[in-house]
């Protein structure tokens, strides 16, 4: 194409927002004639300046700015504990979610130096359910639950507590499952010294451990054929505790949340817990 035809293409690409590569395609191929391939399309796209954008996964029903209502929230937390300018070391702080790994969960891309392989993998739809809470400060648990209802997340937060016995206070992060906003998991939370922040509605994007169950589903991929749920819920746990020990997962809420909110009690980085 000449430098020309380019113009006018850029020209009318302009006139909205967001192409595919196919679109464009078949716009180039009506207005020029000329039957390029998805490579050159894409080196053309490059060449005329134009930026490549992935779809963001985050609900449309999420507020404006909700990383800034969150670090709205925590100041007042933090104000209310009196934690400001006081030594962290006694406070437990983590992020808390239910998930349903599944047996079959086989859309991971692999590869192989063999031809024409057919690797086997699950395919029935049989879950564990189960209940994490991902400490940056403290330690972490991993727990099966049947259900995500109010007796059980009473129960979560016991062993939360449990689990962390040195702490004098727990900020425990979670979303707005109606199960976590009940007047019994409230008062609960309270007698174990837990304080509870939800975090903007449909936000799970603010919630590191979304990260870790998303590592959790590739490890069930790249498992195999898996016996039984048994053998499931060790695989769910032992990589639990494995991914609970970094602090990759939260390394932006740590630098962007977390930090430019505490300036003066920062949390250091580092890929260890």
């Amino acid at each position: 194409m000449s430098k020309e035809q380019k113009q006018q293409l850029k020209q009318s690409l302009d006139q909205k927002e967001y192409w595919t590569v196919g679109q464009v395609r078949k716009l180039v191929d009506k207005q020029y004639g000329v039957n390029y391939g998805k490579r050159q399309i894409q080196r053309l796209l490059r060449q005329l300046g134009l930026y490549c954008y992935k779809p963001q996964p985050r609900d449309y029903r999420q507020p404006e700015k909700a990383d800034e209502k969150l670090k709205e929230r925590l100041p007042a937390v933090a104000d209310g504990l009196g934690l400001k300018g006081k030594d962290l070391d006694k406070l437990c702080m983590g992020f808390a979610d239910e998930s349903s790994p599944q047996l079959h969960a086989n859309s991971a891309r692999l590869w192989s130096v063999q031809k024409g392989g057919l690797k086997k993998v699950n395919t029935d739809k049989k879950r564990r359910n189960c209940f994490g809470f991902y400490a940056l400060k403290g330690n972490s648990i991993i727990s099966s639950i049947d259900k995500g209802n109010q007796e059980n997340m009473i129960q979560m937060l016991t062993l939360i507590r449990e689990a962390n016995q040195q702490a004098e206070t727990i900020i425990l992060i979670w979303d707005n499952h109606k199960a976590h906003l009940t007047a019994k998991v409230e008062q609960r939370a309270k007698d174990l010294q837990i304080v509870l922040v939800n975090l903007p509605a449909y936000s799970p994007n603010l919630n590191p451990i979304e990260r870790i169950w998303k590592q959790i589903k590739k490890t069930i991929a790249e498992a195999g054929v898996i016996d039984n749920l048994k053998q499931l819920e060790f695989l769910i746990q032992s990589a639990f505790k494995v991914c609970a020990k970094k602090q990759s997962f939260a390394k932006s809420w740590i630098d962007n949340i977390w930090n430019s909110v505490f300036v003066n009690n920062p949390i250091p980085f580092s890929d260890k817990l």
